[in-house]
């Protein structure tokens, strides 16, 4: 298989734990693909003015090797620290087997628009605790039939959006419940029923005529 080029943009961060008990956090993101021979690593610069709700939009480009990451041996990781003169002070850090971020339909991902995800931010005493946004896409892709992955070594966070690792994407709301379903309740039900029989009648008699 070809190799990919993995193309993000570390959005933000927000709600982190604050880790500096007397100065204001420092914030910047490590941004890290393991799995490969080759590890590649990325610092963003420092956010000075966000405290715990940093902004970066940092961009990113990492080479992927297809058959790596569709085989869920390449990781995506992205850590937080705080920048200190006595030395810096980790915050947490989001861990992503990439294969879950793969596209798993038809078609060649070049030109599409980066997808935004937000992942909760799990601390060094394993709480989670704040999130992280960024947006990614994949060039590069060849068309896929079907599941790219069944299941990944069991050493491995389940996929995502189960035990605190996302991605929350942001999508737009379901149609408002009223506690009944979408169809209302029973005697809206009927209702509908009844003028729906109304109108066979009404038909019915036009046609006799």
């Amino acid at each position: 298989m070809t190799d990919l080029t993995l193309e993000l943009n570390i959005n933000s961060a927000s709600d982190l734990e604050y880790v500096n008990h007397i100065t204001k956090m420092n914030v910047y993101a490590v941004v890290t693909l393991l799995g490969d021979k080759k590890i590649q690593k990325v610092k963003t610069a420092v956010d000075r003015h966000g405290g715990s709700n940093p902004n970066w939009n940092h961009a990113v480009k990492f080479a992927v090797n297809e058959r790596l990451a569709r085989e869920g041996r390449l990781t995506l990781v992205v850590g937080l620290f705080s920048g200190r003169v006595l030395g810096d002070k980790d915050i947490g850090k989001v861990e992503i087997p990439l294969v879950y971020l793969l596209p798993t339909t038809n078609g060649n991902s070049n030109g599409h628009g980066m997808k935004f995800v937000t992942y909760q931010v799990r601390t060094p005493s394993e709480r989670m605790k704040g999130s992280l946004t960024f947006s990614y896409r994949f060039n590069g892709v060849a068309a896929i039939f079907g599941p790219v992955h069944q299941q990944g070594p069991t050493s491995w966070a389940p996929p995502p959006s189960q035990n605190g690792y996302g991605p929350y994407p942001y999508m737009s709301q379901p149609p408002p419940q009223t506690g009944y379903g979408y169809e209302g309740p029973p005697q809206y039900r009927k209702n509908e029923e009844r003028l729906a029989k109304a109108d066979l009648l009404v038909s019915a008699v036009s046609l006799l005529r």
